[in-house]
């Protein structure tokens, strides 16, 4: 794995505003630091502008979702530790994140990442990241490297090194919200 090698270079491009297009626990992704304002913008610019959707915040851990979500609901907490598959949970309050990240209904989307790469990014980097699709917004996602199309792959900053040669077809995560009576509403299962 060429993780080891190149973490030191993976951060400082983060901190840079840059764009890196990797694997993630769901499919592959375009990443960048989720409170630069100028990696938002460009990453909203190559998804084609318009709205926010599909922009999700990865956190590494449950510490680190807690200095983001620092009330979060005790069923939650349980969710994310019980859950095995990668679960994107859409809250309605958050601290330390840009307002440019609420989604059309004004919820920001956050994710606890299972791939140990990313894990370790994030946790070598010391702040969440913002992920979306590698594909621009209303398209089909691609389901494995070879299927991202060259306008995504010709304008990041940098492109993964491993993983690409897997034909497993990823999928989105789960989704789901806490509703008014404190009970989960799963939108994608």
């Amino acid at each position: 794995m060429v993780w080891p090698e190149d973490k030191d270079v993976l951060c400082q491009l983060l901190a840079d505003d840059n764009l890196l297009l990797l694997p993630t626990d769901t499919v592959w992704g375009v990443c960048a630091d989720a409170t630069s304002h100028v990696a938002i913008q460009r990453m909203i610019s190559l998804k084609g502008g318009a709205a926010q959707q599909g922009l999700v915040v990865m956190v590494a851990d449950l510490d680190m979702l807690k200095t983001i979500v620092p009330d979060l609901y005790p069923r939650l907490e349980t969710l994310l530790v019980l859950h095995r598959r990668p679960l994107t949970i859409l809250f309605k309050q958050t601290q330390n994140l840009p307002e440019s990240l609420r989604g059309p209904k004004g919820e920001w989307a956050i994710r606890l990442t299972f791939d140990p790469v990313l894990k370790l990014l994030i946790q070598n980097y010391g702040h969440p990241l913002i992920g979306t699709a590698a594909c621009q917004f209303g398209e089909e996602i691609p389901l494995h490297f070879g299927e991202i199309r060259s306008d995504i792959l010709e304008n990041v900053d940098y492109i993964a090194k491993w993983r690409r040669n897997e034909k497993n077809p990823g999928s989105p995560s789960s989704i789901v919200r806490l509703d008014e009576r404190h009970e989960l509403d799963f939108i994608r299962e």
